[in-house]
């Protein structure tokens, strides 16, 4: 007769299992640090949860839409980060038959650079210029009265001893 093997749940720990990211605040940070990033990458981790922070502080009363937007800006900025890294190990340029071409990855690099310029943009993040109040300039303010320059001093002539 064969024993029949059966398998032990495995001990819970604390908290919440490291499958399960539903009763998370932040599902997004969450799914960062346990599934979407290598362990060797995890490096880029605080860098992109500093960009998203910030992202959010220029932009108060966040709606849904720009929430998901802030977290396309930050995948794409994640993304930079780590071709930019293996780009540092490896280099942006390979020899080809034909000369030199960049790296594979570099090649796509610009494409992530656009998909994160585009998030921001939706978000309403792009330059914009400062309204002037020139009622406050304008207080105060008097001609200017024309630059009288001294006139020079004449010269005396040398002595060159002779006399």
């Amino acid at each position: 007769m064969s024993k029949i093997r059966v398998a032990l749940p495995a001990k819970r720990r604390r908290g919440g299992q490291p499958g399960n990211i539903n009763p998370s605040k932040n599902k997004w940070a969450t799914f960062w640090r346990r599934r979407a990033v290598k362990a060797e990458d995890s490096w880029i981790i605080p860098f992109l949860e500093e960009y998203s922070a910030g992202l959010e502080t220029d932009k108060p009363d966040l709606t849904a839409g720009e929430r998901r937007m802030i977290q396309i800006a930050e995948t794409a900025r994640g993304a930079e980060m780590l071709i930019l890294a293996e780009a540092a190990e490896r280099g942006m340029i390979i020899q080809t038959p034909a000369g030199w071409d960049l790296a594979p990855g570099a090649k796509e690099l610009g494409k992530f650079l656009n998909t994160e310029r585009s998030a921001l943009m939706a978000l309403g993040l792009k330059r914009r210029s400062k309204q002037v109040d020139v009622t406050n300039i304008m207080e105060g303010w008097e001609p200017a009265q024309p630059r009288v320059e001294p006139e020079p001093e004449p010269e005396e002539p040398e002595d060159d001893g002779n006399e």
